[in-house]
Parts: C-alpha cells; structure tokens; sequence
C-alpha cells in the first residue's frame, strides 16, 4: 500500500476524525480556510472552520482584508467546539493582536490538546502582515497553547527579534528561543533558502532535521497553510508528531510538484495532487 493511500479502515467504520481551522478567507482559493479544508479532505479529515478574517485577493495580490467582529469569531468557535469534536486544530492568518486574544481566550476556555500553530506575519518575500503589537499577542498570548508552532524562517526571525535566520545554527536558536515562549514542540522551516529544503524540529531535549529536494517551481501560493493544514490532518488521525512531519514534507513537495498554473500571478499549491492523475 502506498503511503499516500490514505482510504483506511477509518473510513470504513464512519469514524472519521474532525479538524478544525481557525483563519482567513482567501477569496482566490490558493490560502487560508480554502487550502486547509482541501487539505484535511485530502487527508481523509472532515474539516470545520472558524473565520477570522476576510480577504479580496488572486493570484496577483490582496485588495482588501475585513477583520470579523469577536462575537461572530466566537460563534463560530462554540458552534463548533460544542458539537463536532475537533481532534485537533490549526490557526493560520489572525490579522491583528485583537483577534489573537480573542482566539487564545476561546482556547482557555475550551482547550484544544493539539494545536498547530501557523504564525502568518511575514511573506515568502519578507513583506509584514502583522504589527509589533500582533507579534507580542502571539507571543504571549497564544504559544502558550500550541502543540507545535510552525514558522517559517522570516517569522521565526520575528518571533525572537532577530534581523534574519539564515544558517541551520540560527534555525535551532530561533526554534529554543520560540519554544521557550510556551510552545511544546516547534518546526522552524527552512524552505526559502539553498537547494536541499530544511526543517528543523526541537521538543526543548533535542533537535530532528527534516530534509527534501527542493522542487523547481514558483506555484508555491499556500505552501505554509498546506504544510500546516496536512500535520493537522495527521495527528487528527492519530500519527505521531514526527511522522505527521516527515508526511507533510512529501505532501507539499507533490503539492508543489503537481501543481498546474492557475492565474497570472503567484500560482497555488495543489493539496488535491493525489487525485489529479
């Protein structure tokens, strides 16, 4: 059986597993609540969806953004939460310090054992999406809850207040810095550099790297949310964390791979490669 033949007895029983992404709205489709959902239905994960923001944006950029209101995000969440069980959760693009303390309270009162935490604050290119103030909120506020946090290594540099992490070495002291904020396990990833892409796992004892060949293509929109959303799915099935990992890594190489050109900008990933034969 292939590795990626994700039917299982699972299915079978009607037991499938519930996750739960807590995020923005990419009107493209290449991002965001999109990407994560068509993620965890690739992984065989039924997915709900907690709406924090809203965008107007394609493949060539963003038009507008619409932070929702806290009653309508808390809503949402209880909607959820009280009823569909999530076995475990993501949080992608938050928008503002104000939103990221109404979600790490929703986490307080209704605890969420395996959160992934997506922290959405620099682009591929190193452009801010997030204020000073929002990176303290994330901070301070809502590592503390996360399972595993998943920088990139721009947003790791914001984290620690770093001006840049270039090196593996900068990569561990960014992962030991960020996991001192509260969160247990961090994955800091080095896919924006060299030729070999390289992540670097730490669970505060030591350090696991996670290496794969860097695939040749600029159809990367939504490789972070993808990434994310596919360790989410997993442990939501019941994986353990570094296998979780090393299936993300092969999962977005062939997102990336597999993707066909969509717009004229910035293409997206393809979460649904498995089925695209």
């Amino acid at each position: 059986m292939s590795r990626f033949d994700l039917y299982s007895e699972v299915e079978k029983t009607g037991d499938v597993p519930v996750g739960l992404t807590i995020a923005g709205s990419d009107s493209g489709g290449g991002a965001g609540i999109q990407a994560d959902l068509k993620t965890f239905a690739a992984c065989r994960v039924f997915g709900t969806s907690v709406l924090t923001l809203i965008t107007a944006q394609n493949t060539t950029g963003v038009t507008a953004v619409n932070i929702l209101d806290e009653a309508l995000i808390r809503a949402q969440f209880e909607a959820v939460m009280s009823d569909l069980a999530p076995k475990a959760a993501k949080t992608g693009a938050l928008g503002n310090a104000e939103t990221i303390k109404v979600v790490a309270e929703l986490l307080t009162e209704s605890p969420v054992e395996q959160l992934v935490v997506d922290p959405v604050m620099i682009s591929k290119h190193g452009v801010s999406l997030m204020d000073e103030e929002g990176h303290k909120a994330l901070r301070e506020d809502l590592l503390p809850h996360a399972f595993l946090v998943t920088p990139n290594r721009f947003e790791a540099g914001a984290l620690t207040g770093r001006d840049g992490v270039e090196t593996a070495n900068q990569m561990k002291e960014a992962a030991r810095r960020i996991f001192d904020f509260g969160a247990k396990h961090v994955v800091v990833k080095g896919g924006h550099f060299n030729k070999i892409v390289r992540d670097i796992y730490y669970d505060g004892t030591g350090f696991v790297e996670f290496g794969a060949d860097r695939v040749d293509s600029e159809r990367v929109h939504g490789s972070g949310c993808v990434f994310s959303a596919t360790i989410t799915a997993r442990i939501a099935r019941e994986d353990s964390l570094l296998d979780a990992l090393g299936f993300a890594r092969e999962f977005i190489s062939g997102a990336i791979d597999r993707a066909p050109q969509i717009g004229g900008g910035i293409s997206p990933v393809n979460p649904m490669h498995h089925y695209w034969r």
